[in-house]
């Protein structure tokens, strides 16, 4: 509000003194005569600023949920909120590996906890997957008896032959007769054929006899017992007898103490690559983590179903934490009981 006093002969004249400065609109605050004047304090209402309206931003436009399934909803909540010490005491994962993964994975600034448990996997375990580039070097899968080694020889030659390579695969099981026609079944699907080795001294003809440039060797062994000496001492000689990179072949579910015992004593064959398999039917997956800390194993692969179309499937740190953190339901079959057999064996129970 502006004020401002008028002094006029008159009151008549002061008003209209008001109304040529002020306007119509002034308002007479006060008005009094001294010494044959008139004043008039007069005031105004200041005009409200001038705001020049400034135009909104228009949002971005963005996908509404409903573009997204929603398992994909529920993988995103999933992603953000997972709980990871609930996951990694359910695979039964020691206290000291635990507190060092979810250490390291809080030390990462990620916006989901499988991202960041990734990174503290990637930073605590080594992954050297198989590919189809052993052509230098053949491979020989090692492990203890009833593992899946013959499932694993069948599934790399399959990835073998389906990427167009040559492959040999020879078998040194010629002991258990049902291992050897388990492998020959595989490999007349797979239309190749098996070159059975009896000795240590066989091996050497059998990989370099007609033997093409790019022809990939994979060798499956007898399961030994890891325990027995004299079985290791034959299998280290087989290992011995060409240049060849042993893999040990080890089941998902596997007692992590056995595994951690099981591992040393083929990681002092030489052994430095796993492949972990049989992951559809365990639940708990320990043992992996125990096989590559203890000796300094790299991941190789994983064998997560039966089938040889799918293969040995590849596995780096974000595959793990995704294995790590997911948890399938578990359903335990009851044979239904019909209400016949209840009657007889009430009948039966009363019998004296």
């Amino acid at each position: 509000m502006r004020l401002k006093i008028f002094t006029a002969d008159n009151m008549q004249a002061a008003l209209t003194k008001v109304r040529e400065t002020l306007g119509d609109d002034a308002i007479i605050i006060n008005s009094h005569e001294e010494d044959g004047k008139v004043s008039v304090t007069a005031a105004m209402e200041a005009p409200a600023p001038k705001i020049s309206p400034r135009k909104a931003r228009k949002p971005k436009p963005q996908k509404a949920p409903v573009q997204k399934s929603l398992r994909d909803l529920e993988h995103a909540d999933h992603v953000e909120t997972v709980n990871l010490s609930y996951f990694l005491a359910h695979h039964g994962i020691n206290k000291v590996m635990t507190d060092r993964m979810l250490e390291t994975a809080a030390s990462f600034d990620e916006d989901n906890n499988i991202n960041a448990l990734a990174k503290s996997l990637d930073l605590m375990f080594h992954f050297s997957p198989i590919n189809n580039d052993y052509q230098n070097r053949p491979i020989m899968l090692v492990g203890p008896p009833g593992v899946g080694k013959t499932v694993t020889a069948a599934k790399l030659t399959s990835q073998a032959v389906l990427s167009g390579k040559p492959v040999r695969l020879i078998n040194t099981d010629t002991i258990r007769t049902g291992g050897t026609a388990q492998l020959n079944g595989y490999a007349e699907v797979l239309k190749t054929t098996v070159i059975e080795v009896s000795e240590p001294g066989l091996l050497t003809p059998a990989i370099d006899t007609n033997k093409q440039p790019e022809e990939l060797v994979i060798i499956d062994t007898m399961g030994y017992n890891p325990f027995d000496r004299h079985e290791m001492a034959e299998l280290h000689q087989f290992i011995t007898a060409y240049d060849v990179e042993p893999i040990l072949v080890i089941a998902a579910g596997t007692d992590p103490l056995e595994a951690r015992e099981i591992s040393q004593t083929y990681a002092n064959l030489g052994v430095r690559r796993f492949i972990a398999t049989r992951l559809d039917v365990a639940r708990r997956y320990a043992s992996l983590l125990v096989v590559a800390e203890a000796n300094n194993m790299n991941f190789a692969g994983v064998g997560i179903t039966p089938y040889l179309a799918k293969g040995i499937e590849q596995v780096d740190a974000l595959s793990l934490a995704k294995l790590l953190t997911r948890v399938d339901d578990r359903k335990i079959f009851s044979p239904v009981i019909e209400d016949d057999d209840l009657i007889i064996d009430d009948m039966e129970s009363e019998i004296p």
